[in-house]
């Protein structure tokens, strides 16, 4: 689709807050309360940017998160498709590089993701997986690492699941859901998102602002692996870093602006004192993504639902 720099300006906005009012965006981007609202909706029904809520999965009781490099002999698309039907699966994106694609399961605990990680592996096509598991999020431009000691009942866990589909859904339809006043209805909302238990902004489909590289890397460390991993969460290039136990030591993301850069910005991550080897792949179309994906919620009465850390787990491309 046709973007301009206003339309760059209104994504950029409504990254910071997915749930500003028409008339702020029309402030942010100097246009009519209209002319917003009418670009917004043109960017919205296209798909090429949706505005969803990103929880920590662990509220949900999915305390174990995978990364999963998965190799097809074949189209990847349909196994990438069919993969998008799992339950676990909350992210799946066919790349180019070292796999055909990269799938993210989050999972109740590593048997349930041992479980997973076989299904996919009995897929016919599918002739070769390496995992790597999550152990920490180091870095998320996308929302800033707070901790939050606000607990959740059962209202609050209905009203996380719904952003998580519709960050932009009104509050009278989430009153009207729940069975709550409006009022009630957003100050809770505001209270989730003020106490960082959830952070709701704008999500791009990558290439719609022109030329724009997104590319995942899996990292291996020789010696100085903590100051690598300080080095690299301080690049401005990366905009997500996790260590993992597995096939890689640490995973992140590099966004890049065109070829040049992503070239250079490789060439940076490779450079970093302490980073032994780096294995590229490009991210080419996520087929399904993790603020898509409704979770389940756990019961408070089975699950201590506290919000300890309110990272979030962006797919990882």
């Amino acid at each position: 689709m046709s973007v301009d720099a206003v339309d760059r300006q209104l994504v950029a906005a409504l990254q910071r807050d997915g749930r500003a009012t028409h008339e702020a965006l029309a402030q942010a981007v100097g246009l009519s309360r209209v002319a917003a609202r009418t670009r917004l909706l043109r960017l919205l029904d296209s798909g090429a940017v949706t505005v969803l809520g990103i929880v920590h999965p662990s509220v949900f009781g999915l305390h174990c998160c995978g990364h999963i490099g998965v190799r097809v002999e074949g189209a990847a698309a349909p196994v990438a498709a069919h993969i998008a039907g799992f339950d676990h699966a909350a992210f799946v994106s066919v790349v180019a590089g070292a796999y055909s694609l990269v799938v993210q399961m989050h999972c109740p605990d590593e048997t349930v993701l041992a479980a997973e990680i076989n299904r996919i592996a009995a897929l016919p096509t599918v002739h070769g997986i390496e995992t790597a598991v999550y152990t920490e999020i180091l870095k998320d431009n996308h929302v800033a690492p707070r901790r939050s000691t606000h607990v959740l009942d059962d209202t609050d866990l209905g009203l996380l699941r719904r952003l998580q589909a519709d960050g932009r859904v009104s509050y009278a339809d989430l009153a009207n859901e729940i069975d709550m006043s409006i009022s009630a209805v957003r100050a809770r909302v505001l209270r989730l998102i003020e106490t960082g238990t959830i952070h709701i902004g704008a999500r791009i489909q990558p290439g719609v602002f022109g030329s724009n590289h997104l590319c995942g890397l899996g990292i291996t460390f020789g010696a100085g692996r903590d100051t690598a991993l300080a080095t690299l969460a301080d690049l401005p290039c990366v905009d997500y870093l996790a260590t993992t136990l597995g096939r890689c030591d640490a995973i992140c993301t590099v966004t890049s602006r065109s070829v040049d850069e992503a070239l250079h910005d490789l060439e940076t991550v490779r450079s970093v004192p302490g980073v032994r080897s780096v294995e590229a792949f490009n991210h080419l179309r996520v087929v399904k993504s993790l603020t898509s994906k409704s979770y389940s919620p756990a019961s408070p009465a089975d699950t201590d639902i506290r919000i300890r850390e309110t990272l979030s787990y962006r797919p990882v491309v």
